[in-house]
């Protein structure tokens, strides 16, 4: 991000880093890094000295860390399970071979390769289709 600025900014973050910046006056033990009066601006709002704006910056990582819950819950909201159970008979015994039940596996992953968003999961009895998306929250609705 320092590369936008001009090269003293990085100069100054890297003594500020350090712990190198010279104090201002009696009890500043952060110091500053005076900048060249010709490349510089100063806001000064209701004589405050820090930047107007610079409450909001807690706010906008918090907004970039829900952005980013967001879309991996949009994404999971996506994702499909094909569960593909395979029979047993009435005395609890597997109906195919173990080989058969995982060919039949291996049909369904290969039916699907390209599809976005599903899995193939193998078990024994019914064929169902498990979907992740909330049905409680709507398309439309933007919490951020």
């Amino acid at each position: 991000m320092l590369k936008v600025f001009p090269a003293e900014f990085e100069k100054g973050y890297k003594l500020f880093k350090q712990g190198k910046l010279k104090p201002d006056s009696a009890g500043d033990e952060s110091g500053w890094y005076l900048l060249e009066i010709g490349s510089v601006i100063k806001f000064n709002l209701n004589g405050e000295d820090f930047p107007p704006m610079i409450a909001v910056i807690p706010a906008i990582i918090d907004l970039d860390a829900a952005q980013d819950l967001d879309r991996r819950k949009m994404q999971q909201q996506l994702l499909k399970i094909i569960i593909q159970k395979m029979p047993i008979d009435k005395n609890g015994d597997l109906v195919f071979d173990v080989d058969e039940a995982q060919q039949l596996h291996n049909n369904a992953v290969q039916m699907l390769s390209k599809a976005i968003g599903i899995d193939v999961l193998t078990t024994f009895a019914d064929v169902d289709v498990a979907d992740m998306a909330d049905n409680h929250t709507s398309t439309t609705t933007d919490d951020l």
